[in-house]
C-alpha cells in the first residue's frame, strides 16, 4: 500500500508539471519545469512499467503525460538533413564550444581536450583574467584571436588552429539587446563563396523572475540578431550555452522568430549539463542554431573536462 500511494504521488506531480511547463508564459517557474521531460519519460516509464508488473491497470494513465512529453522530445529524433546532403566539394566549418566553468581557476583538463581536437574555430566560456593566460600559454595547437575575459561567468574568447587559413573577414564584441552586461563575441568568416556570421552567447540562467524575464528578452534580441545578418546576404552560426532546453517554448520561439534551425535535430540524446553526472540526470543546454542555407553534418558532445558543462563540436556544410 505504501509503494502505491508513493507512485500515485510521484505520478501525479510528474503530470503535473508535465502540464505546468506548457504554461510557461503565465510564471517564470513554469518555465522551468519545462526543460526536464527526458526525466520525467524515464520515471513515468518507470511508474507505468512497475505498476502493469504487479497488475494495476490504472497505472496506464500515466500514458497520457509519458505520451506528451514523449511527443516534445522525440521530435528531435528524425534528422532534417536526409535529402540535403553537400556534395564532396562543400567546404565544412568544425566548430568546437566550450565552457570552463569561470570557478575552475586551474583548467588543465579542458586545455588538454581542446589540444586534442580538430577544430576550424574554438569558442570557450567563462573565460577569466586568470585562466586566459593559463590558456593561451598551455594550448599549443590553437592562437588566440579575440578574447573578452571577465572575472563573472560572462567572459569569452576564440581560438583558431596555429596553421589556420580561415579568412576573419571582422570581429566584434557587442551587447545583446544592448543594454546587457554580457558582451557577446562575434566574428564572419568567409566559407567558400558565403560569408558566415558566428556568435558566441551565453544566455541569463533564469533562477529569478528578473532573470527569467531579461533571458526572453535576450532569446528575442539574439533571433533578431540573427536576421539582420541573414538579411545581410551572410549565414548564421549562434552557439553556446543558452540555459534553455530544446523542447522549451522559449527556445522554439527563437528558432521560429529568427528563422534557425537546431544542430540537435538527429542528435536527441546529447544532453551537456550537469557535466558529471549520468545521462539520465542530464538535459541540453548548449546548443548550435544555425541559418537555413547549412546543413548539420556531423555534431558531438565530450567527455567531462572539469566543467559543469560537457563541450559541443558541430561541423556545418553549405548546402
Amino acid at each position: 500500500m505504501g509503494y502505491n500511494v508513493f507512485s500515485i504521488i510521484l505520478g501525479l506531480a510528474i503530470t503535473l508539471a508535465t502540464v505546468c511547463g506548457l504554461a510557461s508564459d503565465l510564471w517564470w517557474r513554469f518555465d522551468l519545469l519545462d526543460h526536464f521531460r527526458w526525466q520525467y519519460c524515464w520515471m513515468l516509464l518507470c511508474l507505468l512499467v512497475i505498476g502493469l508488473w504487479q497488475r494495476q491497470r490504472w497505472s496506464l494513465v500515466w500514458l497520457l503525460p509519458l505520451t506528451l512529453n514523449s511527443v516534445l522530445i522525440f521530435s528531435l529524433a528524425w534528422p532534417p538533413g536526409i535529402f540535403q546532403q553537400p556534395g564532396s566539394t562543400e567546404p565544412s566549418l568544425t566548430i568546437l564550444h566550450a565552457n570552463i566553468d569561470h570557478k575552475n581557476l586551474q583548467p588543465s583538463q579542458a586545455i588538454e581536450y581542446v589540444n586534442n581536437q580538430v577544430a576550424d574555430i574554438v569558442f570557450l566560456q567563462e573565460i577569466t583574467p586568470t585562466t586566459l593566460p593559463l590558456i593561451v600559454d598551455q594550448l599549443k595547437n590553437y592562437r588566440l584571436v579575440a578574447a573578452e575575459p571577465k572575472t563573472n561567468s560572462h567572459g569569452s574568447a576564440m581560438f583558431v588552429p596555429l596553421d589556420s587559413s580561415l579568412e576573419i573577414i571582422q570581429k566584434h564584441i557587442v551587447q545583446v539587446p544592448n543594454y546587457s552586461q554580457r558582451p557577446l563575441l562575434t566574428v564572419d568568416v568567409r566559407l567558400g563563396k558565403a560569408v558566415l556570421s558566428l556568435m558566441s552567447v551565453h544566455i541569463t540562467r533564469p533562477g529569478t523572475p528578473r532573470a527569467s524575464k531579461f533571458q526572453a528578452i535576450e532569446f528575442q534580441s539574439v533571433a533578431d540578431w540573427g536576421r539582420r545578418q541573414m538579411d545581410a546576404g551572410k549565414s548564421v552560426v549562434i552557439i553556446g550555452d543558452f540555459n534553455s532546453t530544446p523542447w522549451s517554448q522559449r527556445l522554439r520561439k527563437m528558432l521560429v522568430r529568427g528563422e534557425l534551425k537546431n544542430s540537435q535535430q538527429g542528435w536527441i540524446w546529447q544532453m551537456t549539463w550537469p557535466g558529471n553526472v549520468p545521462i539520465l540526470f542530464q538535459i541540453a543546454i548548449d546548443h548550435c542554431l544555425h541559418s537555413p542555407d547549412l546543413i548539420t553534418q556531423q555534431r558531438t558532445t565530450g567527455p567531462y573536462i572539469g566543467s559543469d558543462h560537457l563541450p559541443l563540436t558541430v561541423t556545418l556544410h553549405q548546402h
